[in-house]
């Protein structure tokens, strides 16, 4: 969905520009309002669904694999139905989501280890009481390190938000913000608790083990390990 526009401007994406846009049907703005809808697809034919109804004027074809349609503003649920030659290929549903209600911690990993490149990368979701993303949620979270390591850098992908990428709080932004956490040279457990005001609060905590290496690599190594260079392998072989 393209943001909506001030009265009598609309968006122009040229050359190697793009449209501002956002995976959302949650929008603050008056019911009917016109919302310009994009949908990617390889199929041939697309068609809208709003709240179960089919939209009459929002059945086209896609040119570039992108068809685009103007929608009157209801909230609810927006779907979109790709088809190739006749026969339905995919599907995709927007809900309309509630209020920000909840923090939650996703990371991408288990655990951790002892080495200093190990990192723990955590992403932080805004969620409405159904679990939900709300992307337009703007509070601002603060984070809490206890145990066997230390925040290392925050983040959300804003490219205007200039903020220090070292202090223990963040803008989310599209609802989402992200934590990056560097262990400590001594085994133990390591936490990370996320707040916002109004919000239930959310922790993470992972075991960070001794690093270890296998014989025959120079140092402790969590995850690609290289080898120590034998004597007389060098040079050109003739």
């Amino acid at each position: 969905m393209e943001r909506p526009t001030l009265p009598g401007t609309e968006q122009v994406a040229v050359w190697w520009g793009y449209f501002d846009e956002l995976e959302s049907w949650t929008w603050d703005v008056e019911h009917g309002s016109p919302m310009t809808v994009h949908v990617y697809t390889p199929g041939d034919s697309v068609r809208l669904l709003l709240n179960g109804r089919e939209l009459p004027a929002a059945t086209g074809t896609a040119e570039r694999a992108m068809a685009t349609f103007t929608v009157p503003y209801e909230p609810g649920e927006l779907t979109a139905i790709a088809g190739r030659n006749g026969k339905e290929i995919g599907r995709k549903t927007l809900a309309t989501v509630g209020a920000p209600a909840a923090l939650r911690l996703v990371s991408d990993v288990r655990h951790l280890t002892t080495s200093r490149d190990d990192l723990e990368h955590v992403l932080v979701e805004v969620t409405d009481s159904h679990g939900r993303i709300v992307p337009d949620a703007t509070l601002k979270v603060t984070f809490e390190i206890h145990g066997a390591g230390d925040l290392a850098a925050v983040g959300n992908g804003n490219p205007h938000h200039v903020d220090s990428f070292r202090q223990p709080r963040r803008h989310p932004w599209h609802g989402k913000a992200l934590a990056i956490l560097r262990p400590a040279k001594q085994p133990g457990r390591l936490t990370l608790t996320a707040q916002a005001a109004g919000l239930r609060p959310a922790s993470l905590t992972l075991p960070v083990g001794r690093a270890w290496a296998p014989a025959g690599f120079s140092r402790p190594v969590t995850g690609r390990a290289v080898p120590r260079p034998r004597c007389g392998t060098r040079g050109v072989r003739r």
